[in-house]
């Protein structure tokens, strides 16, 4: 089995991974920062080693394989990692490995949890937040390139024409993924210009709309101040975090607004995210915690927040009542559109589940009736809803596992419960819940286990699985 276009694909990540490194490079050198030439040496490096995998590719068959995209949604946030490790060990902070790895691999997946106690020079600050948008991007470019391939599309918007949208051919993902990256690039200078307004100074507004724009600001950021400027301009940017940028793809390319009032899955966004902020609201009304007005408020933003699976929280320390909290966790699990930077299940799939779960009661009490599982007035492929069958059970059994394997490192019931769901649902503010809002005394075995697990939280699980199928294939065949 040749793998040259996984080659070609890792060498392309590495070579528009590089530029990033002269943004930190431009801070320092204009601000006296000694790590300024260490960024401008790993940009240089980053280039050489796209180009050397670019070269090792290069007689690629020009059609992705299963194989081949399954090795790279595992291999390329590796890669990433130790590319993202060597500024903060250049640094001369005296940081483990495993510090630094957790860290690289809880940015580039958009989780925003943290293993560092103590503060970061503003340089590297930049570098952690700059990993996290490029980890949101890396994720979106994948769910229309890669990810169709490997999973058959069972994930992506049912209100797509797939065969229209998504091909294995090279020459064919390239106008996707140029196209996905410029409209990135455009909402993620719109959540700039909305933390300016807000009133954040240009620094603190570009390192928050990197974090939010990618559905990473979790404790990461050390949280926004309670000020309705700045909740409101952190809720609208996490609100486009969450929202289909597939959809408004096809948007710009129809010039049409239909597709948004019927689009389902929006609908019901918008539906679970109104609940949820007047759900939320309750308890601190019952007990006179705040006035009705700032209990929506708060709310509101909290509701946006965790199901855009950003977990960005609030700078005072107000605690949750326990129905709020588990509010908040199953909105991480649920997560946002596909389609978006967003972690967690995915509303469309839930959609789907739903539709299914009535099919099949009224399959049982009409045998001879003809159903089909639909959402949004179109028929899901039967093949597609199986998908996702599978991929809640991978979801919750990976779950089980996990959360038995974490408790080994001595943390509570509810301190293991939210930890694996904010790896899981890549939402760090999950763990915080639990006041886990740093995992330095970790561990360094939980620290790997809980990277790992963000990864396969990132990558929907799937491929993981499909790429241990393939080895266990290929050990019966050679048996």
């Amino acid at each position: 089995m040749r793998f040259d276009l996984f080659w070609v694909l890792m060498g392309r990540t590495a070579y528009v991974f590089a530029p990033l490194y002269l943004i930190p490079f431009a801070y320092g050198f204009a601000y006296g920062d000694s790590l300024a030439g260490s960024f401008l040496a790993l940009g240089v490096l980053a280039a050489i080693l796209g180009m050397v995998f670019g070269n090792m590719g290069r007689s690629h068959m020009r059609q992705l394989s299963v194989q081949e995209g399954t090795l790279f949604l595992l291999a390329v946030w590796f890669l990433l990692a130790v590319l993202g490790m060597l500024p903060f060990h250049l640094a001369g902070l005296h940081l483990s490995p495993a510090d630094t790895f957790f860290e690289c691999i809880s940015a580039l997946t958009t989780t925003g949890m943290t293993a560092f106690g103590d503060a970061l020079p503003p340089s590297l600050l930049l570098w952690r937040a700059l990993m996290s948008w490029f980890g949101g991007l890396l994720f979106i470019v994948i769910l229309v390139t890669v990810l169709p391939v490997v999973s058959g599309c069972f994930g992506v918007d049912f209100n797509v024409r797939q065969a229209r949208l998504f091909s294995p051919l090279w020459n064919r993902m390239t106008r996707p993924m140029r196209e996905m990256t410029l409209l990135y690039i455009a909402i993620t200078a719109l959540s700039v210009g909305i933390y300016l307004m807000a009133g954040d100074d240009i620094f603190t507004a570009l390192i928050l709309a990197l974090f939010t724009i990618a559905s990473g600001a979790g404790p990461m950021t050390g949280g926004v101040p309670p000020s309705p400027d700045l909740m409101l301009g952190a809720g609208l940017v996490a609100l486009l975090s969450a929202l289909p940028l597939l959809t408004l793809w096809q948007l710009i390319h129809r010039r049409s607004g239909t597709i948004l009032t019927r689009h389902m899955e929006l609908r019901a966004f918008f539906l679970l995210f109104l609940a949820a902020g007047v759900l939320l609201s309750i308890p601190s009304v019952l007990h006179g915690a705040r006035p009705i007005a700032e209990a929506l408020g708060y709310s509101f933003f909290y509701a946006i927040s965790f199901l855009s699976t950003n977990g960005l929280m609030l700078q005072e320390a107000a605690p949750f009542h326990t129905s709020a909290a588990l509010l908040l966790i199953l909105l991480a699990i649920i997560g946002g559109c596909m389609g978006s930077a967003a972690g967690g299940f995915r509303i469309s799939r839930v959609l789907v589940l739903i539709s299914l779960a009535w099919s099949e009661l009224l399959r049982t009490l009409h045998p001879r009736m003809v159903l089909a599982v639909r959402q949004g007035g179109e028929v899901v492929p039967l093949h597609s809803a199986g998908r996702i069958l599978v991929l809640a059970f991978f979801f919750a059994a990976v779950f089980s596992v996990s959360s038995l394997l974490i408790a080994l490192a001595g943390l509570s019931p509810i301190e293991t419960i939210t930890l694996t769901v904010a790896c899981l649902t890549t939402t760090g503010g999950v763990a915080s819940l639990a006041h886990l809002d740093t995992l330095a005394a970790l561990p360094v075995w939980t620290k790997v286990v809980c990277a790992l697990l963000m990864i396969l939280g990132r990558i929907e699980i799937f491929a993981f699985f499909l790429l241990l199928g393939g080895l266990f294939e290929d050990k019966g065949h050679r048996w």
